[in-house]
């Protein structure tokens, strides 16, 4: 039978609030074994019917639960102390910026949310790992010197380890800077990643967790080489990545497809309201292949003009960012099969166990499908996470050591951060849209999977 022995209370987040852990025995005729099970503080009332021993039984029976309670006392003490104690988790302090007034939709949420799944999934564990993560939230644009003294006192407060945002292009190299003061390293996810190009002005303690533009470039490169078709359209940004975009397609072309013809290349402004003029520029030049990089936001507007005019009939088109969720979800069910792409995450095509988890949970959290935003701050936490464990005890400045040259696993395969510039050397695909009945959008199939070391210098 069972009879209820005395409680311990132990401090384990395991147990519900009002619950504490009872030694149970159960005593049978050939052997004797300790339960450990979660009950309520109070005691409990006898069961319909029955009633409370009384007399002598009732003495021998609680003579017979102190000899039980002296054994079950004793049992458990030796085995508490024998057994070896579990590690003390160290707390990462991490501070998370991100710009104020985004909707729910943006890049900049996702980012948070996939950070805060990455440490909901560390934290899990309750110190298994040696290691806890705090998150510290702030919002702002970053740019003007008040939000960056502010920036400073934030730092100071909350006392941090470690540093991520997703952020603009312009805060990127003052808020490095700041945080390199406190010798604190610096994960970035650039919102416009196509345009965030090393310049060499970047402190020592800034990573960027993102896919490098050079990278879209030659995946691009690398694919129309071989369409059998020869003339050859630009479309690209009035920057000066477009027009290192540009002068790299040629020459790339050059040596790869000589019998390549240059039909010209034109540099689009933004923002343009009436796409019709430079549709007709390429269609007169009797253009067979057009390339180009215009951004999710012009790309989409370019996308809607020219499918209106039947444009995708005519001539084989390739976007560079056509390929990122933002683009696709916004193009809908009704696209035209064949508009070539790139993507950094093509969560639909990878059937590893770490993207689906990854995939299954922000769609738990979020209602949505996680962009190439959410993945880089769930990577980002992974990547501190890993650089901790090499340099355990934690020590930021170690740690920032670790992050160079760092490999790690993350749901699109093995990642490594390159040494000579803290530029994450991220896997891409490249393929032609489609349409599935499995997602709400259409998606790039036929993919061709381009390995990180195919954009080494």
């Amino acid at each position: 039978m069972w009879t209820r022995k005395p409680s311990f209370l132990f401090s384990t987040s395991g147990l519900h609030p009002g619950k504490i852990r009872n030694l149970m025995f159960s005593k049978g005729k050939r052997e004797s074994k300790i339960i450990l099970r979660s009950s309520s503080i109070f005691p409990h009332p006898s069961p319909p019917g029955k009633t409370r021993w009384r007399g002598s039984r009732l003495r021998r029976i609680l003579e017979n639960q102190a000899v039980w309670a002296i054994l079950g006392f004793t049992v458990f003490t030796l085995s508490f102390l024998l057994s070896p104690p579990s590690p003390r988790a160290e707390v990462a302090r991490v501070g998370l910026l991100i710009s104020s007034g985004q909707s729910g939709r943006g890049p900049h949420y996702a980012y948070l949310r996939g950070a805060e799944i990455a440490v909901a999934e560390v934290n899990s564990v309750e110190g298994k790992q040696g290691i806890q993560f705090l998150l510290f939230l702030r919002r702002g644009s970053f740019q003007q010197r008040r939000e960056l003294n502010a920036l400073r006192d934030f730092f100071f407060e909350q006392r941090l380890h470690f540093l991520l945002g997703a952020l603009s292009r312009e805060p990127i190299l003052p808020v490095s800077r700041l945080a390199h003061e406190y010798q604190i390293p610096f994960l970035v996810f650039p919102v416009d990643f196509m345009e965030a190009a090393s310049t060499g002005e970047e402190p020592p303690n800034l990573f960027w967790i993102s896919p490098t533009p050079e990278a879209y470039q030659r995946a691009a490169v690398r694919t129309v080489v071989q369409f059998p078709q020869k003339r050859f359209y630009l479309l690209a940004r009035n920057s000066a990545t477009g027009r290192n975009w540009v002068k790299y397609f040629w020459e790339s072309m050059s040596k790869q497809k000589p019998n390549a013809q240059r039909l010209g290349e034109t540099f689009v402004p933004t923002p343009i309201e009436d796409y019709r003029p430079f549709l007709q520029i390429v269609l007169s030049a009797n253009t067979e292949v057009c390339l180009s990089h215009l951004g999710v936001k012009d790309w989409l507007a370019f996308y809607r003009t020219a499918n209106q005019r039947g444009y995708f009939r005519k001539v084989t088109h390739f976007e560079l960012e056509s390929g990122n969720l933002e683009s696709l979800a916004a193009m809908k069910k009704k696209v035209p099969e064949g508009i070539w792409g790139v993507s950094a995450f093509p969560f639909w095509n990878l059937g590893w166990k770490e993207a689906k988890e990854f995939v299954a949970k922000y769609r738990k959290n979020t209602g949505s499908y996680p962009s190439l935003a959410a993945l880089s701050g769930y990577i980002s936490i992974y990547a501190i996470f890993e650089a901790i464990k090499k340099t355990k005890p934690m020590d930021p400045q170690k740690t920032m050591e670790a992050l160079r040259d760092l490999t790690f696993r993350t749901p699109v395969g093995q990642m490594n951060i390159r040494k000579t510039d803290h530029r994450t050397m991220w896997p891409i695909w490249v393929g032609s849209t489609g349409s599935s009945s499995d997602y709400p959008f259409p998606i790039l199939g036929n993919l061709k999977a381009l390995g990180p070391d195919s954009f080494s210098p």
